[in-house]
């Protein structure tokens, strides 16, 4: 389950702590007149994110194994930030238990390599386990909610967080210059540049507003902040498909001229990243402002909780499976 390293992979690493070095100075620049409170909560995402480029690094280090125990930790804490923001009657606790079984459950198989079973254990799982728990409590009020929302969760940031660790026995992600560390580094960095260029692009060209996309659930959220931040990783994707997968390679189900076959893999991989990262943060959004939260916690100084920096990931795991599956028929 852990095997030595790809020197390409070594690599990218290494060109991962240099493009943070280079934001870090950016920012100090930047911060330099900025006002306390602004320079100290930029300060502590700066170094929230040296912390989770340092987690990521050592779980694509250590193979499949690394990459379970990581996402394990993280849907296991984004479960317990949602079952505490949804206010939980004393009737859910027994569900909410069987919540980090299910999820501990899920990653198991992926790291015994049982793929065919992954894809269907938690949803079929969940609907049955939940339900058992929640009606031996024999209380009807507030059933039909607990199951909506605790399901809801258990599949987001459970089973659609956990496919990013499936890329690890996907046939179709194995090959590579890095393996399958290469398809899910190529994830992580789409998914996470898409959520900060959003945010960076919205507020430099839409500090009016005026083109907000959903302003209830996030009014942050703007037309300029959306494109801006596809562009980026549109741009991102061409880059770095070549270096991290075979996307460029692989002849996919639409028989295309040789100029075109290495745009138009990593093309549709932006599209999808970018429209399924914005459903999967508005879907967390959703969720906290029905809970009348503003964070899901503070465990991530300057970013909030775990729920906060996967929420993105929840949708955009699940779709780019998908699409790598259907693209090379494997």
């Amino acid at each position: 389950m852990t095997t030595a390293a790809e020197p390409a992979l070594l690599w990218a690493i290494a060109i991962l702590f240099g493009s943070l070095c280079i934001g870090s100075i950016i920012r100090f620049i930047a911060l330099r007149n900025a006002e306390t409170a602004t320079r100290k909560k930029r300060l502590a995402s700066l170094r929230t994110w040296w912390m989770l480029a340092a987690l990521v690094s050592v779980g694509l280090l250590f193979g499949r194994l690394g990459i379970c125990l990581l996402l394990l930790g993280a849907s296991c804490a984004a479960w317990n930030e949602l079952t505490r923001m949804l206010g939980p009657r004393e009737e859910d606790r027994l569900a909410i238990h069987a919540g980090y079984v299910l999820i501990v459950l899920n990653y198991t198989l992926i790291l015994l390599d049982k793929g065919n079973l992954y894809l269907v254990f938690l949803p079929v799982a969940g609907i049955l386990v939940l339900a058992f728990c929640l009606l031996s409590q024999g209380e009807p009020k507030g059933y039909i909610s607990s199951a909506g929302a605790l399901l809801w969760g258990l599949l987001f940031l459970g089973y659609g967080v956990s496919h990013a660790a499936y890329l690890t026995i996907l046939p179709a992600a194995s090959t590579g210059p890095m393996g399958p560390a290469g398809w899910i580094l190529f994830l992580v960095i789409l998914t996470e540049s898409d959520d900060i260029f959003q945010a960076v692009i919205g507020r430099l060209f839409g500090s009016h507003k005026r083109h907000r996309i959903s302003p209830v659930i996030s009014p942050n959220k703007t037309w300029e902040g959306f494109i801006g931040g596809f562009l980026v990783i549109l741009v991102l994707a061409l880059l770095l498909a070549p270096w991290f997968t075979t996307l460029t390679a692989q002849a996919g189900p639409i028989n295309l001229p040789d100029s075109l076959q290495a745009i138009v893999a990593p093309a549709l991989v932006a599209v999808l990243i970018s429209i399924a990262g914005f459903f999967g943060d508005i879907n967390m959004s959703a969720i906290k402002r029905d809970s009348g939260v503003k964070d899901s916690s503070g465990m991530l100084p300057g970013m909030g909780g775990i729920i906060d920096r996967i929420d993105s990931i929840s949708m955009t795991a699940p779709v780019y499976v998908y699409f790598i599956i259907g693209w090379s028929g494997v």
